[in-house]
């Protein structure tokens, strides 16, 4: 059977950025930094932000977002933290979804600071990931509380990234939180409802004493659509003649294993649900099927921040197989 080829017509990631040996793209980033003894740079590991800290109070430093997306939305990122975790003083490494732009270029103060972020954090002799949130316009501010017991470490956190997840439910108004391990996301903390109308990304150091000598790596940050509410969808055939009634399937592109199908309507449309749980982006194929013909398109590989996400739009057509 060979392999027909497929075009990508729209990513349905709104942010899909490794930071890996890459320029940071200050048209969709900007930095926001509240401390001149921390640095933000852009390096082959992943965007790494470390320095002394010079600021006796709490102060950011990190690079923020330009721009607002949809509220319905998940960010993915990973992070690796490479300094002394158990140095004296309040600090976290976080990656925040915030509902307004705060950065040093271009800000939106004028809407409230709902957000929600999970943090690794060395916080009141504790070292650990936290699940904090503010809701500013409900009126609860749930970070750096007293008393807190974190998710403990992994225990990789110095030497390998972990993947971590923030997720707001636009119609249930429901933010959660979490990290995996294996291939299993792990809740951290427990739901929160509040408010969002948007979604900004923040990937920061959270530094609450000087002297502090902190270094961390984040890489392979995507923000996409809720996966339950955001189909793949395909268009097979030309474009002066849908083939209607063609079963697709989407197959994992190394266990072989059917990830989601659908069938073509009369304008040749498929959509292919997503499940909410999956590690986006996805790598695999398309897998066609009409009248006893079978077709595959040419593998969807996986890299870092490329592959497949919820949203997705692509055109297949098996006559030019």
């Amino acid at each position: 059977m060979s392999e027909i080829p497929l075009k990508k017509i729209k990513c349905g990631a709104y942010v899909a950025t490794s930071f890996q040996g890459e320029e940071i793209d200050f048209e969709n980033w900007q930095f926001w930094r509240r401390d001149d003894g921390v640095k933000v740079e852009s390096t082959r590991q992943g965007l790494r932000i470390f320095g002394t800290t010079e600021v006796p109070k709490r102060a950011f430093s990190g690079l923020v977002s330009r721009k607002l997306y949809p509220a319905d939305a998940v960010l993915v990122c990973e992070l690796k933290v490479s300094c002394d975790m158990r140095q004296a003083g309040t600090w976290g490494a976080v990656v925040h979804l915030c509902n307004r732009l705060v950065g040093d270029e271009i800000r939106t103060l004028e809407i409230p600071d709902n957000n929600g972020e999970i943090t690794f954090a060395h916080f009141d002799s504790q070292i650990g990931w936290f699940r904090w949130y503010n809701d500013q316009s409900g009126g609860t501010f749930y970070k750096w509380r007293q008393g807190e017991k974190p998710f403990p470490p992994l225990g990789i956190e110095s030497q390998s990234f972990v993947t971590v997840r923030v997720s707001y439910s636009e119609p249930e108004s429901l933010f959660t939180a979490s990290l995996l391990s294996g291939n299993k996301w792990i809740e951290v903390g427990e739901p929160v409802r509040l408010r969002k109308t948007f979604s900004a990304i923040e990937l920061k150091l959270d530094a609450q004493a000087k002297g502090l000598n902190l270094d961390v790596l984040f890489r392979n940050c995507r923000l996409f659509p809720q996966p339950e509410r955001a189909p793949l969808v395909l268009y097979i055939g030309s474009p002066s003649k849908p083939a209607h009634g063609v079963f697709v399937q989407l197959v994992d592109e190394n266990l072989g294993q059917v990830i989601s199908s659908g069938t073509t309507d009369k304008e040749g449309l498929a959509q292919l649900s997503m499940e909410p749980d999956l590690i986006y982006p996805l790598g695999g194929r398309f897998r066609l099927q009409k009248k006893g013909r079978l077709w595959e398109t040419e593998a969807i590989s996986r890299d870092a921040v490329s592959g497949i996400y919820p949203g997705d739009f692509y055109a297949i057509n098996p006559e030019k197989s």
